[in-house]
């Protein structure tokens, strides 16, 4: 099959995860702790946060998981007693405080703009599945200037699943009705290696994450340093 569009994960593939996620991280815990430091400690360890180092553990639920996976684990630790803040309202609250702080930190790939302008050049369409809020997603391509290089943006509230489920990549395959073995999902994690190989794509992984290439090739067709390198391989898969 010729390979016609490509899916990108967002976080750790478009945009630098670390750089635009610890500090919003901060910001958010912060508002959430309501000024008490010890609630304020219980939610740093409940996200695996490194306040003083400002890291995020390659192990949180910030890295892999949705608003809803993130509230579960926050809920037990917020300063708002559980029979005010449903877990619904503590995803709405997360997902609000997220966009605002971190769209003010996104921090874009050097290569994300000269990697687009190539595959666009191969007459490929593109898309966006992320475990983020299709708000965040939208928000995050817009502050770096790229929400309009994309057909398809999907988050883990769109109506297509979460991955590493298969939803995203077919829905994106159906919008374009082509068949999943001419796309490619691409991100840095195994659930974005999974989500294409379950739906029929192709399945790349990239370094330019967390997961280490060791980690990504049990479930990737191809592992690669970052994006920069799609162009070289679409090249050579449609030859």
């Amino acid at each position: 099959m010729t390979i016609k569009a490509i899916l990108f994960d967002k976080d750790g593939t478009l945009v630098d995860f670390d750089a635009t996620f610890a500090p919003a991280t901060a910001k958010v815990l912060d508002e959430l702790a309501g000024g008490d430091h010890d609630i304020r400690a219980r939610l740093d360890s409940a996200m695996g946060f490194d306040r003083m180092a400002c890291l995020i553990d390659p192990d949180s639920e910030l890295v892999d998981g949705s608003v809803e996976d993130i509230a579960v684990k926050l809920m037990p630790h917020v300063a708002i007693p559980a029979d005010i803040m449903s877990k619904d309202m503590l995803m709405r609250l997360v997902d609000e405080l997220y966009i605002r702080h971190s769209a003010i930190s996104v921090v874009p790939f050097d290569f994300l703009v000269p990697t687009l302008n190539a595959l666009d050049g191969l007459g490929l369409t593109l898309g966006v599945a992320t475990n983020d809020s299709q708000a965040g997603a939208h928000a995050h391509l817009s502050a770096v200037g790229v929400l309009h290089r994309f057909e398809f943006i999907a988050g883990y509230d769109s109506g297509h699943g979460a991955k590493p489920g298969p939803g995203m990549v077919e829905a994106f395959a159906a919008h374009l009705a082509i068949h999943p073995s001419e796309l490619i999902m691409v991100g840095d994690s195994e659930h974005d290696c999974r989500s294409g190989k379950s739906a029929g794509a192709l399945a790349v992984g990239v370094t330019s994450g967390s997961a280490l290439a060791s980690e990504l090739k049990t479930h990737a067709d191809y592992v690669l340093k970052d994006i920069s390198a799609l162009p070289e391989l679409v090249q050579s898969l449609n030859q």
